[in-house]
């Protein structure tokens, strides 16, 4: 993830994490009683994520061990992650994610949306985009939300047949 006051000194920094009132916006979408898999745990020591899904009431999966290009899917019903920011990172995810086959949601950077690469790897008959109103903002290190993301993101929908008045949250 980039900001652009940092741009003198560009680097991608992969090691922000998602608020709970992030994952709040799009829980209800969640089919009850779904069992998720949080597969960009990686390394992740700090993420939270998990814990917040179980605090919506849902059985969740993951480890901070487990690299999802690798490792065997566990028992789950759909994924629910935000993917790494670089680039090369983020293609290998979302190939693995479309041979796994299962339903998902991930957060990406909107402007993703109109890449060659995401219409390439995609399977658009079964993808839906949903807007959030607003910005997205990311704890830095999982530790202090910094309210001065500089790109708009959205949630990719795999296999989730959602209706349209979902699709804005």
């Amino acid at each position: 993830m980039a900001n652009l006051k940092d741009s003198p000194n560009f680097a991608v920094y992969d090691d922000y994490y998602t608020p709970a009132w992030a994952w709040e916006k799009i829980k209800h979408l969640v089919p009850p009683k779904a069992t998720i898999w949080e597969c960009c745990m990686l390394g992740a020591t700090k993420s939270k994520s998990m814990e917040t899904w179980k605090s919506f009431g849902f059985e969740v999966v993951g480890d901070t061990t487990w690299n999802v290009l690798t490792c065997d899917v566990p028992d789950c019903d759909l994924i629910i992650t935000n993917i790494p920011f670089e680039t090369n990172i983020k293609k290998a995810i979302l190939k693995r994610l479309m041979e796994i086959g299962k339903p998902f949601i991930i957060i990406m950077n909107s402007c993703n949306v109109y890449s060659n690469y995401f219409h390439e790897i995609m399977d658009m008959e079964n993808t839906q985009i949903i807007v959030p109103r607003g910005k997205l903002h990311f704890c830095k290190d999982g530790e202090i939300e910094k309210k001065n993301t500089s790109f708009y993101s959205v949630f990719v929908a795999y296999k989730m047949n959602l209706t349209n008045r979902q699709l804005f949250v």
